[in-house]
């Protein structure tokens, strides 16, 4: 460990956040950096391609781009109910897989883990404790062959082309290690994970499509490709975004020596999820910023949810630990507010 990791968890240890929440400590947590890791020396092993993944992520994304051409056809109120589904099903994976089951950065009651588990259904992007145990692991191993989306192996890898291709063994070996005993005891997850495809095919695209034809009127056509098969395939591309771009292009306010950046176009689509610099530096930060709602829809919504007694211990980084941070390691760009 770092001189300048060693003073960090010294002042996580002795510091409350404003909201009176006790910060986790970090030991033992599946999340936290491990910087013992090393690469296995010799040859990389062989890439394997997953044809039937990559033929369905090509038929879904020509699918999208016809549903480009719909757009004019389609009626406002399919549009709206198309923007409102994208914003549900990116909860599921923002406030739900990320942020309250990766990082247990908050608690939520049962009735808005139901609502975030079928949002997460509605999303398609793996059952939350796969989703779950692969993001913890990103964490734990960030940018080594340990990552699943490793982006030292450049933005397409880490956009798509890890869903495309075999997972690296130490992603796997890694993945094994991880305790993940909180998801296993979650019925909401279990429950999700027994009946996933099924869940999927019910809200990812019956019920976008459902809706706008028997409420008002719209064609099947139309209903299918616009809000079930483009909202899909947008929101899949604003979460890859998040893995990729935000761990290339951006500044580092927080931490200068690490890939993930401070992307303000990938929090307008990953409605919030693109301060990543910050929420590298501090996982356990239920905001994933320093700004709260400030550009980011999650937070709004997860304090809401506080607001309405459905969600708790709300997990904040001191203000003093961020501005020694900022110190100490970041690259000069930080601007308050």
């Amino acid at each position: 460990m770092t001189e300048t990791e060693v003073l960090e968890r010294k002042q996580q240890q002795q510091h409350k956040p404003s909201n009176g929440h006790d910060i986790p400590t970090e030991a033992n947590r599946d999340d936290v950096f491990d910087p013992t890791y090393k690469e296995k020396a010799g040859p990389k092993p062989p890439i394997v391609i997953v044809w039937r993944n990559v033929i369905l992520m090509s038929l879904l994304h020509l699918g999208a781009l016809y549903g480009l051409t719909l757009i004019p056809s389609a009626s406002p109120l399919t549009l709206l109910w198309g923007l409102l589904c994208f914003v549900v099903s990116a909860l599921g994976v923002t406030a739900g897989a990320h942020r309250l089951w990766s990082h247990r950065s908050y608690k939520a009651s049962l009735p808005l883990r139901i609502f975030l588990c079928l949002a997460n259904s509605m999303a398609f992007q793996n059952d939350i404790f796969e989703w779950a145990r692969d993001h913890r692991v990103h964490h734990k191993y960030s940018e080594t062959d340990a990552d699943p989306h490793n982006a030292m192996r450049g933005f397409f890898f880490s956009h798509v082309g890890w869903l495309l291709v075999r997972k690296h063994p130490d992603v796997i070996e890694k993945g094994r290690k991880l305790e993940l005993t909180d998801l296993r005891a979650d019925k909401v997850i279990m429950l999700q994970k027994r009946y996933y495809k099924l869940s999927v095919v019910v809200m990812c695209f019956l019920l976008p499509m459902w809706v706008p034809w028997y409420l008002w009127g719209e064609t099947l056509w139309v209903s299918y490709f616009v809000p079930a098969v483009l909202r899909y395939a947008m929101l899949l591309n604003a979460t890859w975004l998040v893995n990729s771009a935000a761990h290339m292009w951006g500044n580092r306010p927080y931490d200068k020596n690490i890939s993930p950046t401070e992307n303000m176009f990938v929090t307008f689509s990953a409605i919030g999820e693109g301060f990543h610099n910050y929420h590298h530096c501090f996982p356990y930060d239920y905001a994933t910023s320093e700004f709260g709602c400030k550009l980011n829809i999650t937070t709004c919504f997860i304090d809401f949810m506080c607001f309405l007694g459905l969600a708790s211990d709300r997990k904040k980084v001191p203000r003093e630990v961020v501005m020694g941070r900022i110190q100490r390691t970041g690259d000069g760009s930080h601007r308050s507010g």
